[in-house]
């Protein structure tokens, strides 16, 4: 948790040329820190770990792919958000939504996974951690990335 803070601080200091650095060099520390917590939030038998803990590094390698493509849209935001034309800013609104439904069916599809494995409880337990830590790091990256600039009224009549 103290890693995820200490990402804050230094993106909310970082210029936005830089910041993407960051969030770069962040996703390793991140993936680590966030094993780190999943494993003390989840109390698991060796048995259970040695179920589970496959089934996560898969989990975990298709959601990095996620970040991939979310971690593009938004260097394009950061290299374009004071200039943003129509199209792009569609493409970018529309890659935006097709990666949350496909982190929300990739959420699906391992609780699943998890629950076949280890049980709706667990699985549920699982769900609940690991939504938690995706969206304690959704604030910190929406609370970086810049509103696109729009046209005030006048200019666009013109």
């Amino acid at each position: 948790m103290k890693l995820l803070l200490a990402a804050a601080l230094l993106l909310a200091t970082a210029s936005a040329s830089a910041q993407t650095d960051v969030l770069e060099l962040l996703r390793q520390d991140i993936k680590t820190q966030k094993v780190a917590l999943l494993t003390a939030s989840l109390p698991l038998t060796e048995k259970e770990a040695d179920a589970f803990w496959p089934i996560y590094r898969d989990y975990d390698n298709e959601l990095s792919k996620l970040g991939d493509r979310r971690f593009a849209v938004i260097k394009e935001v950061f290299a374009k958000y004071k200039t943003m034309d129509n199209e792009t800013a569609e493409r970018l609104v529309k890659e935006s939504l097709s990666i949350a439904e496909d982190r929300t069916g990739l959420l699906k599809k391992y609780h699943k996974k998890v629950s076949k494995a280890l049980g709706a409880v667990t699985a549920a337990r699982f769900l609940q951690v690991e939504s938690q830590m995706l969206t304690l790091l959704d604030a910190q990256i929406v609370d970086q990335v810049p509103l696109v600039k729009t046209k005030p009224a006048a200019e666009e009549k013109k």
